[in-house]
């Protein structure tokens, strides 16, 4: 959806074939998508004190500014157009496409009814007169567009697969554009979530995972989204097809699919005790035979228990506390809210994955319900919750690492708890936590937790190398590399052992850089890299091999941060390069110790 209420204007072109049918495949692969409300808007706005003093002020029926050329025009295709909308925008300076973050997911035929409704709403506005009343009912219009946005913003429990951008461009070069998130609140968006896209010619298509945005965003709070060309000529138009969060018919393939499980959601009734506790009372429960040593061979391996229960907070805590389990569970969700909701807001408050998560229940419905609104979510029947340790997803080695993991997700919870109350700049409030990362050799004491860094990272393993134990220790062996290990503590606590990295000392060549997800954001790996650059650059030029996936993409951005040029580039595989004499990147926020 879009600013109809101020363009409306629909103009007749025939795109390319191939492009039309880029188009057309992406859409018959959504299978739900949000409704955005995309408007106009300034890279430079101070409204409306910016219109009088602004040389390129030039005023809407709304009394706003035009960025763009000619609007927002609707592409009429001679094609079947019923199930897709093309908007055409040639954008002027300062030309910012932009629109308040919804993430509610709806069928295409609540869409096609909510678009309907709204062309015809634009048509009345249109054709009303004198003009003063036009430019009314269009500040009514949008200010009940954005206020509808906010208001259903979380009321479902879906959450999307990505954030789907497609655009053509019809130029002869390459068009870099910027997706920026931010919440509306500064103290949520001291890192808003940013993304470089070059637009190749003709037709372009981005599926940005949600998890990599929820990473940076509360996507529970409000939030906006702005597309920014840079440096784009007025005079060249781009077609921006689906621009809105989705699901995807295609998307639950096995490469989405975590193979290991990083917490158990848990039911109470009939599922860890047998009984109901509203109906029978606590006296007259029993838990499940063995759920004790289950609770504690899950936690022994790293896996976090959670709790998504339909009953009174107060007589379950006191139930839990009476069997000698509360302890097991971080952040149970105890209420009467569907399970998918209270899923989804465990997977906020870990900071993990969606598709990370296995939920245990025996009620077919509570089941089906969750399978529904998270697809992601593996799901088990309770009347097998004795075999669950022997599930593939759970055949992972216990280390002292695994051990301490839930306390990390805790000790991580007071970390989010601080940065949220904090008042100042991000980078100030990293250097406020006092973080500290030891860089160490790797060492046969090293290897069980280095196995386990290797098998479950995925978002920060720039080689997507998963060892055997064997592997390691053959790197450790070899005279020729030199492998390190990476602990990192700050003011609330320890992380562990976070990172692993190898280098070639032959080719003077980083082959091997991965880092838990624990740390992510907070600049440890533009640490590390400042260490080994100002180590081995001495030798000569310092090179990369870096493996390029979708997963680790958003992560790779560090080696553009420093400045390292592309020298070559098969398939994914790409060789980067640091000159010898060149600038190393030194923010000075984290404490280094070899």
């Amino acid at each position: 959806m879009y600013e109809t209420e101020v363009y409306i204007k629909s103009v007749k072109e025939n795109l390319p074939q191939e492009v039309w049918d880029g188009f057309l495949n992406i859409s018959k692969r959504i299978e739900r998508r949000s409704i955005l409300h995309w408007t106009e808007h300034c890279t430079e706005c101070s409204m409306p004190e910016c219109f009088k003093t602004c040389d390129l002020y030039s005023a809407r029926i709304d009394g706003k500014c035009q960025r763009f050329v000619n609007g927002i025009e609707r592409i009429v295709q001679t094609h079947d157009s019923d199930t897709i909308q093309i908007l055409k925008i040639q954008f002027k300076k300062w030309g910012v496409l932009s629109t308040q973050g919804n993430n509610e997911l709806y069928d295409y035929k609540e869409i096609q009814q909510r678009e309907s409704r709204d062309l015809k709403l634009a048509h009345a506005i249109h054709i009303a007169q004198p003009k003063i009343v036009r430019k009314k009912l269009s500040q009514k219009r949008y200010s009940v567009k954005k206020k509808r946005i906010i208001n259903e913003q979380n009321t479902g429990t879906a959450i999307p697969d990505a954030f789907l951008l497609e655009i053509f461009n019809p130029s002869d070069g390459l068009i870099p554009i910027g997706l920026t998130i931010r919440n509306d609140d500064e103290k949520y968006s001291k890192i808003p979530f940013q993304y470089r896209i070059e637009l190749k010619p003709g037709y372009n298509k981005e599926i940005i995972p949600f998890d990599e945005i929820a990473k940076r965003i509360k996507t529970e709070l409000q939030y906006r989204i702005d597309i920014t060309p840079e440096d784009i000529n007025s005079e060249t138009p781009l077609y921006f097809g689906v621009t809105e969060f989705v699901q995807l018919k295609d998307y639950k393939t096995a490469d989405n699919k975590a193979r290991k499980v990083k917490c158990v959601v848990w039911d109470l009734d009939n599922t860890i005790w047998d009984g109901i506790l509203v109906e029978d009372g606590v006296e007259n429960l029993e838990l499940k035979k063995g759920i004790k040593e289950i609770l504690m061979q899950i936690e022994n391996k790293g896996i976090v228990n959670s709790i998504a229960s339909k009953n009174n907070v107060d007589h379950t805590m006191a139930a839990l506390k009476h069997f000698g389990i509360d302890d097991f569970f971080l952040f149970p969700k105890i209420s009467w809210l569907p399970k998918s909701k209270s899923i989804r807001e465990i997977a906020l408050d870990l900071n993990i994955n969606i598709n990370t998560f296995l939920f245990v229940d025996d009620s077919v419905f509570e089941r089906k319900e969750v399978e529904a609104a998270l697809p992601q979510v593996k799901v088990m029947d309770a009347i097998h919750y004795q075999t669950i340790l022997n599930l593939e997803e759970f055949q992972i080695p216990i280390t002292d690492e695994s051990r301490k993991r839930k306390q990390f997700y805790a000790t991580e919870a007071n970390r989010t708890k601080y940065s949220d109350n904090y008042e100042g700049e991000y980078l100030e409030f990293l250097r406020a936590c006092k973080i500290e990362l030891e860089i160490k050799p790797l060492g046969k004491e090293h290897f069980e937790r280095v196995y386990e860094l290797t098998q479950r990272t995925n978002q920060m393993n720039f080689s997507g190398n998963r060892y055997a134990k064997e592997d390691i220790f053959k790197i450790q062996e070899n005279i020729n590399l030199e492998a390190y290990i990476l602990k990192c503590r700050d003011q609330f606590g320890e992380y562990g052992i976070i990172g692993f990295g190898v280098i070639d000392k032959t080719e003077n060549r980083l082959i091997d850089l991965m880092f838990s997800c624990r740390i992510q954001s907070k600049r440890v790996e533009h640490a590390f890299l400042t260490y080994i650059l100002e180590h081995y650059l001495e030798r000569g030029d310092f090179l990369v091999t870096y493996n390029h996936t979708e997963k680790n993409k958003f992560s790779a951005q560090v080696f553009n941060d420093f400045g390292f040029e592309v020298i070559s580039q098969e398939e994914n595989l790409r060789k980067l390069r640091f000159e010898k004499g060149k600038e190393i990147l030194n923010d000075n926020i984290i404490k280094t110790i070899a």
